[in-house]
């Protein structure tokens, strides 16, 4: 009878101990489970960068390295030749005509080519040797006295409308006769003048079939074909054709 308690006691200790031994061990290998998920996350957070400092860095070491087809800026050119062509993408197809002494933003320059932006929705290519940077400037006193040369009969007036919305000078003026537009700008034509609208602002004003007359001062650029007075703010073209001429007092 005893030898039987015994072993009955033996038994339930050894159970006893049986369970507190596995529970330890379960409890050691949730403790290693949850210290080996922490580690491997640690490695996944120091392999990525915690700000972007250093895509920032590539970004702008890329950038400072120059290419030979390919350069781009923001600065701005002038078309130094009359009746410039202006190309699509494809550098064939003609959208638009440059005067002598426009104004642009250059964006960039490929192969011969330089990109300008003509107004907000549109942009082309002309060529590289076409556009210049050299533009020597008269005082705009200047250059108003000569546009009063070769426009006498024209009021002062008209200055208050260049850079003005073209709804505030339509409303002074009345509707136009006629409007015609190309790929750049509008035309709103009155008796003896029309405006050049772009980006809805007045950006010039053209007298058509002036008699030709040389102002007094020396021109930004005088050829066959135009002459060009780059003043401060503003600027006079003259166009000769068949005896007359067609001149341009423009905002830059």
């Amino acid at each position: 009878m005893n030898g039987g308690r015994l072993s009955r006691a033996t038994t339930r200790k050894r159970k006893r101990v049986f369970r507190v031994t596995t529970a330890v061990a379960l409890i050691l290998a949730l403790v290693g489970i949850i210290a080996f998920a922490a580690l491997i996350d640690k490695k996944q957070e120091s392999a990525l960068p915690t700000s972007d400092e250093i895509a920032t860095e590539m970004v702008d070491s890329e950038s400072e390295q120059p290419t030979d087809d390919e350069t781009k800026s923001a600065d701005k050119v002038y078309i130094g030749q009359p009746y410039t062509k202006v190309y699509a993408d494809d550098r064939v197809t003609v959208v638009y005509e440059a005067d002598l002494g426009d104004r642009f933003e250059r964006l960039e320059t490929v192969s011969g080519f330089v990109k300008v932006q003509l107004n907000e929705r549109t942009s082309g290519w002309v060529t590289e040797e076409s556009v210049t940077t050299d533009a020597s400037a008269l005082s705009d006193d200047e250059v108003i006295a000569a546009w009063q040369q070769v426009v006498p009969n024209a009021s002062e007036t008209v200055l208050d409308w260049i850079g003005k919305d073209v709804a505030t000078v339509r409303a002074e003026l009345g509707s136009p006769t006629a409007v015609q537009r190309d790929q750049v700008n509008e035309y709103h034509f009155y008796d003896g003048f029309f405006l050049m609208v772009r980006d809805q602002k007045v950006r010039a004003i053209d007298w058509d079939r002036q008699a030709i007359v040389s102002p007094d001062v020396k021109a930004t650029s005088e050829q066959a074909t135009g002459t060009w007075f780059e003043g401060e703010t503003v600027q006079l073209k003259l166009f000769p054709y068949s005896g007359v001429m067609r001149v341009r007092l423009e905002s830059k």
